[in-house]
């Protein structure tokens, strides 16, 4: 093609098999600067397809490797496919567009149905084209901790659960009423110029149901960081040299 002249094009080579899908590409990648379409053709249902496609689509984009995707599911639905090269896009911070759910996994500390709160906020999460992260916590006993970089998070027990923003409590609220709540907060965020509204009064509280619920034996990040600063302060001042200065000679 290039000996007539004609240079627009971009190549695709796609295997239904992961590894091959991703030492093919490797290879073509290091011999020609032509753009390259990547997919894992075939690659099955919902479910084991986005699997596959993740992989090996996600594994050659983190090389810097591949100008276009395309997800190829068993699907008559094809936004489905739209919407999976769209979330491995975000999570390799590819693209910024839409929102970015972050939620723990389940586990013997969960008090409240966090199968259906996720559901419903991803769900209500489609509405929104701004990048910002939600977070959901199953329990109290990490806290804010894991997810403190969110813009907006919630954290629950049976009866009462709380929402937070970038680290910091907001409000104490009803776990049939969190989602709502959450939703409420997101809004009047966007409402005020993105700017988190807060009240100390329900801070305050929102922080002693914090409190009141937190595991204080856990090893959550911020203690275990406390634990690290302290055994170093501890290695410093019991050091045969603590304390002296050393000039050069």
């Amino acid at each position: 093609m290039e000996s007539l002249k004609f240079e627009n094009f971009k190549i695709s080579i796609k295997s239904t098999n992961v590894p091959n899908t991703i030492a093919s590409n490797r290879l073509l990648a290091e011999k020609i600067d032509h753009p390259l379409h990547l997919g894992v053709t075939e690659a099955g249902t919902k479910w084991s397809g986005s699997l596959k496609s993740s992989v090996g689509l996600g594994t050659l984009l983190a090389d810097g490797i591949g100008d276009t995707i395309r997800i190829s599911l068993s699907t008559f639905h094809a936004e489905e496919e739209v919407k999976v090269a769209w979330e491995i896009l975000k999570a390799l911070k590819l693209r910024e567009r839409g929102p970015v759910l972050i939620a723990c996994p389940t586990c013997g500390r969960l008090q409240f149905d966090m199968d259906s709160v996720v559901a419903e906020v991803e769900r209500r999460l489609e509405a929104y084209e701004d990048p910002i992260e939600v977070s959901i916590l199953g329990c109290a006993v990490n806290g804010i901790g894991e997810a403190r970089h969110a813009d907006f998070g919630i954290t629950g027990a049976k009866d009462s659960a709380m929402i937070f923003s970038r680290g910091e409590p907001l409000r104490k609220v009803p776990t049939e009423r969190l989602v709502d709540e959450l939703f409420a907060e997101i809004d009047r965020y966007y409402q005020r110029g993105k700017t988190v509204v807060r009240d100390e009064a329900q801070a305050a509280e929102a922080a002693e149901w914090l409190a009141d619920n937190e595991d204080a034996t856990a090893m959550t990040p911020e203690r275990l960081a406390a634990l690290e600063a302290e055994a170093a302060r501890l290695d410093e001042d019991e050091s045969p040299v603590a304390g002296r200065r050393f000039t050069r000679a």
